[in-house]
């Protein structure tokens, strides 16, 4: 399922089908990979709220929503590796959003969290007496209800704003501030004035980040 984003861009600033084909013929296997990476980091993210897609089906879906002019790319704002990032970003919290609970099963993979000592473990291991701990579930639960409402409030925070969602992808992916000025072919004063809207916008909203890889966190 893929939809189109909040901005339309206009069919003359679009790029052409030949512009697009060049583009993709000349994506390094460096900037391939890089997008099937971040393509494994959301499917992992969305869980169960992935169903049976991968991470190559998100990235042909990115191609494929560009190629059928679903998505339009203005090569003059951002470049191709940029554009299907953001694609990505945008097709799978579309999945999440449409996502029916009751319809799909929660994994025990899902729910594996680690310890203060680094052992992984699932809150559906049996306790002694052979039983699901049901604190250990609750907690889960909560916390998932808690992550997934916050994505929700940040989605809809910087829904029309590019550049902050580019900012926000690379902060979530571990980018530090150089490396994200060099991932979106930013200048410091391009950073600096983008990561102060950015905190603006979450400090009003009572979250915040740290801007150099950190994750955005309520406060």
């Amino acid at each position: 399922m893929t939809t189109r984003p909040p901005r339309r861009v206009l069919k003359e600033a679009a790029a052409t089908p030949a512009e697009i084909a060049a583009a993709i013929e000349a994506l390094t296997p460096a900037q391939v990979a890089k997008l099937k990476r971040f393509a494994e980091n959301r499917i992992w993210k969305l869980g169960p709220k992935a169903g049976e897609k991968t991470q190559d089906d998100l990235f042909q879906i990115a191609v494929d929503s560009l190629l059928d002019d679903t998505r339009r790319w203005d090569k003059t704002k951002v470049d191709l590796f940029g554009f299907l990032r953001a694609a990505m970003r945008s097709i799978s919290s579309n999945w999440a959003k449409s996502y029916v609970e009751e319809e799909t099963p929660v994994l025990e993979a899902d729910l594996r969290k680690t310890n203060k000592e680094g052992h992984i473990y699932s809150p559906l291991d049996v306790t002694s007496d052979g039983r699901a701990d049901p604190e250990e579930l609750l907690i889960a639960e909560e916390k998932r209800r808690r992550d997934q409402e916050m994505l929700k409030q940040i989605e809809h925070i910087f829904k029309d704003d590019g550049e902050a969602q580019m900012m926000l992808t690379a902060i979530d992916d571990g980018y530090d501030p150089a490396g994200t000025r060099e991932l979106w072919g930013w200048s410091q004063n391009d950073y600096n004035s983008i990561i102060r809207r950015v905190r603006r916008s979450l400090d009003r909203a009572g979250m915040s980040i740290d801007g150099s890889g950190g994750k955005k966190n309520a406060k």
